[in-house]
């Protein structure tokens, strides 16, 4: 789950603002109250609800805007891309979820979302301050295997909820340390019961028994009482006696330090004098010390060295070898020519065999004959004609199809407007019947069109005798009959038009037999044509099968074809040729080689030199360097010499000052009668000490009124004794106490236990009172048996259902501690209550004994690790505030680089007011703070 953007309607000091985050690593940074606290808190109440009005946690509702919520975008690899608003509603508010597709939930569908876990589960682990840092300390083995089982699988959480249920109702039963608990309750009554019921038995005997022994009890206490008055009495006479102890014994000490010690005439400027000599000679032997300082650096600096002690053991033959030196540098220039040149040749090579696509590893084909060469133009010519003819053959190909693909249009176009088969054969039979009935119709024509010119002959010649009614009648007559044969004429021509639809279609139907026909050759044509690839395809194989063997048979590649292999017959002569003389040129180096080393070999210096593996220009190379540093030291040599005779001399000119001075410190030591430098200061000091000795016992002398015999008598043990006879008071009197408290104590149960049998029962009721008890007792245990075996059968179930997540989560702990401490610290150990580190020195630490610089890193290290550890199941953000400001800037960097390493799996919201974050954090991932806005760098 990775929060993608924030948006707030109205959340604390924030208004309507919007941030966007970067999918791994995103920094609020910003001054105290600008507003991150609130951005912490509003990321986790959108996802668990806003707090009740009732609880501790703040609700940072705003006070200039109406608004109370916003909403939160995610990516989840789930459901994709997440959108969480809430709003202010119920007790914690409304909430709607959004998912990719358009659906939306509630409560439940968050819950869903996360994963059915609760606020104080993500802030326990996924936000942490200094604060929640500290509080890892607190977890106990058991509590992080509790935390790995909570985060196993989605179902888990419920069985535990379900054996901590059990755990709650056991302890109601029964604690180990409990006094309220019912089978507690129930032992201690038990246990009292039973006690009164064998007492019963013995009641008369042992009642009587208590108030002897109470009369007795109480007697003894009168009497201890009376010895510690007396020892009180004797303590306070012996704490009034030394108040003026200290007093007396420093005025008999003054006394006997005055009577030993007689001092000598001194000095007055003895100590002046012993500081300026002390002066010079420490002047003098800093100068010597600076000096063989020199001398020992000049040692170390002109040491002889390796080189030079084995040009001494060799001399003669490192002479020898450099009076021939000249001769063999020739060789070996000589040499490296030739390598060279080899080097330029196979370069050559390599391009040729590279530009030929041959086998770098492989031998050169063998040249061909001329039989083989004219086997191989001839298989060359007989793969073109076939490559012609099928591509002739191709074209035709293609030339078919596209007379088919023109005669299918055409056809298309043919039967778009065709008639359907029983249409034009009905048309066709009503054709044939309008054929018949035409020629009877052009007969009837001339027969009407006949009578009616004689009617109208007849009617004129009428008209012309009689009246002109008469010819009007005869005139509507013949109008009447002459429209009833148009009309007849009309339909006649609707009849002729349904003819000239029928002869198109009949000749639509020829075109479209015509096609099919044509489509059916061209058909047979392209079968023809595409037989006549496969059989040039079969050809060409059998050709190229025969090629193929040609090749392997004559080492030539696999993926040369005919052309290429007769294009490359020249290239693999010059290549022969190049071969061979770099064959003839390596022949001819190896053979200097071999000369050159015979004379290094026989050489005793540079015989050394030569070690498996290594080549001869290089040991010439090594012999070459070796001979220069041979000459260097040898004039190192001759200045160290030089140096050391001045630093010699100006060694002893100090040496004889300080001889000087030495002497003149002795004689003012005998002046005063010492013989060493302490026992000329302590004289000093005696002598200011006596005078003020003298101040101070003439000061007591007249203070304390005593008696000079009591002072003569008075002696350093006196006090001990005193302070010895106290203390063996104030023990006795506190053993006199301690039995009056046990005679005290002892009365008490006396007491109690008279009260115990006078207000006791019979035996018989006591113990019918006693098993009835037992057996509630017994069911109680029993009930507290079934809720821990449940428990514990549900964890045990879970536990072995899952692979155990605290080893690895402690080793990569130990890995990010010592990388946080810079290898300071390499081991990790959580034992059943507390954490132990182990340096880099094999020493182990308890948590409490590690600076806060320390301790801090490691309990980072823990709570990142269980996060990364368990990233496959659950995956929130990690969300931080300002948790590294006790960490010095070294290990903040390191943390700082850890995050980012976390952050490609695990996103990271860091919220801080360190300046050095942007040292360390790329600015694409910052955000400041100012205010009510925000920045994007």
């Amino acid at each position: 789950m990775v929060i993608k953007k924030i948006t707030i309607y109205g959340y604390g000091k924030w208004i309507d603002q919007e941030f966007s985050l970067d999918p791994q690593m995103s920094i609020f940074y910003g001054q105290n109250e600008a507003g991150k606290s609130t951005l912490m808190s509003f990321i986790s109440s959108i996802l668990f609800g806003f707090p009740t009005r009732h609880s501790s946690a703040l609700r940072y509702e705003p006070k200039e805007s109406s608004r109370y919520g916003g909403k939160l975008l995610m990516e989840d690899a789930r459901y994709g891309w997440v959108t969480v608003e809430r709003v202010d509603g119920k007790v914690t508010g409304n909430v709607t979820v959004t998912l990719e597709d358009g659906t939306q939930g509630d409560d439940r569908l968050l819950d869903t979302l996360l994963n059915s876990k609760k606020r104080s589960f993500f802030e326990s682990l996924y936000v942490f301050d200094l604060k929640g840092i500290e509080e890892t300390s607190s977890m106990t083995r058991e509590q992080f295997n509790r935390f790995f089982l909570s985060t196993g699988s989605l179902g888990n959480e419920q069985f535990l909820k379900q054996a901590d249920q059990y755990e709650q109702k056991a302890s109601q039963l029964f604690k180990p340390t409990g006094r309220k608990p019912v089978i507690n309750t129930l032992y201690r009554s038990l246990q009292k019961q039973k006690q009164q019921l064998d007492k019963a038995k013995e009641t008369n005997k042992a009642y009587t028994h208590l108030l002897s022994e109470k009369e007795s009890t109480e007697k003894d206490s009168e009497y201890l009482n009376k010895q510690l008055q007396q020892c009180e009495q004797t303590i306070q006479e012996y704490k009034q006696l030394l108040q003026q102890t200290e007093a007396i014994d420093e005025l008999r000490k003054l006394k006997e330090s005055f009577d030993a010690n007689q001092m000598n005439n001194l000095p007055a400027d003895g100590i002046v004098q012993l500081k300026h000599i002390n002066q010079q000679l420490e002047s003098l032997r800093s100068e010597i010390e600076v000096l063989h300082g020199q001398q020992q650096q000049l040692q170390e600096d002109y040491r002889p060295s390796s080189e030079l002690l084995n040009y001494q053991a060799h001399e003669e033959a490192v002479n020898e070898l450099n009076a021939s030196w000249e001769s063999l540098e020739v060789k070996m220039d000589r040499i490296r020519e030739k390598q060279i040149e080899i080097e330029q040749l196979e370069k050559q090579s390599f391009e040729l065999k590279m530009k030929e696509g041959l086998p770098l590893d492989v031998q050169l084909p063998e040249p061909l004959t001329e039989a083989q060469k004219q086997k191989l133009e001839l298989f060359h010519v007989k793969l073109l004609e076939l490559e012609r003819n099928d591509q002739k053959s191709r074209e035709s190909i293609r030339v078919c199809e596209l007379k088919i693909e023109n005669n299918n249009e055409q056809i298309d176009q043919l039967e778009e407007e065709l008639w359907p088969l029983s249409a034009y054969r009905e048309m066709e039979k009503k054709e044939a019947k309008r054929q018949e009935l035409s020629s009877s119709a052009v007969r009837n024509k001339k027969v009407l069109a006949g009578a009616f010119a004689f009617c109208l002959l007849i009617l004129l010649l009428i008209a012309g005798q009689q009246s002109v009614p008469l010819l009007l009648m005869s005139l509507l007559v013949m109008s009447t009959t002459l429209a009833l044969q148009f009309y007849r004429l009309k339909r006649h021509s609707h009849n002729d038009q349904d003819r000239s639809d029928y002869l198109y279609q009949k000749t639509l139907r020829s075109k479209w037999k015509e096609a099919l026909a044509r489509n059916d050759q061209l058909q047979i044509d392209s079968g023809e044509l595409r037989n006549q690839i496969s059989k040039n395809k079969q050809e060409k194989g059998a050709l190229q099968e025969s090629f193929r063997k040609w090749k392997k048979q004559s080492t030539y590649p696999d993926h040369y074809d005919i052309e290429q292999t007769l294009a490359s017959l020249s290239e693999l002569q010059d290549l022969r040729q190049l071969m061979e003389r770099i064959e003839a040129i390596r022949t001819a180096m190896e053979e200097d080689i071999r000369k050159l080393k015979h004379v290094l070999q026989t050489n005793e210096f540079s015989r050394q030199f030569f070690e498996e593996g290594i080549g001869l220009l290089t040991v010439c190379s090594d012999i070459k360097k070796r001979l220069r540093t041979i000459d260097q030291e040898k004039r190192m040599q001759q200045m160290y010499i030089k140096e050391t005779e001045k630093l010699q001399n100006a060694i002893l000119y100090y040496v004889q000052k300080e001889k000087d001075q030495l002497a003149a410190r002795q004689t003012l030591f005998e002046e005063t009668g010492a013989e060493t430098e302490e026992a000329f200061i302590r004289a000093y000091h005696l002598a200011e000490s006596r005078e003020e000795k003298l101040r101070r016992y003439q000061f007591l002398k007249d203070s304390l009124n005593i008696d000079p015999k009591q002072l003569d008598n008075w002696t350093e043990d006196s006090v001990e004794v005193l302070t010895r006879n106290i203390s063996e008071q104030q023990t006795k009197a506190e053993g006199i106490r301690a039995k009056q408290k046990e005679l005290e104590k002892r009365v008490v149960e006396i007491n109690y236990k008279i009260s115990e049998l006078e207000e006791g029962g019979l035996y018989s009721d006591l113990l019918q009172q006693f098993e009835n008890e037992k057996s509630t007792y017994q069911e109680k245990v029993d009930l507290w048996a079934a809720y821990k075996t449940a428990a514990a059968l549900i964890e045990k179930t879970l536990d072995n259902a899952k692979e155990n997540l605290l080893p690895h989560t402690i080793a990569l702990a130990e890995e990010y501690f010592t990388y946080l401490t810079d290898g300071d610290y390499t081991g990790i150990e959580l034992e059943a209550d507390h954490f132990q580190v182990i340096d880099k020195n094999g020493r182990r630490w308890e948590a409490n004994e590690l600076s806060r610089g320390t301790v801090e890193p490691l309990y980072i290290a823990v709570r990142l690790a269980f996060i990364f550890n368990n990233k496959e199941m659950l995956r929130y953000p990690v969300i931080i505030d300002d948790a590294f400001v006790n960490i010095d800037e070294d290990r903040k960097e390191r943390v700082y680089a850890l995050l980012q390493d976390i952050s490609k799996e695990v996103q990271v919201i860091l919220f801080t007011f360190d300046q050095a974050v942007s040292d360390c954090i790329p600015s694409k991932h910052m955000i400041e703070l100012r205010h009510h806005t925000s920045t994007l760098r």
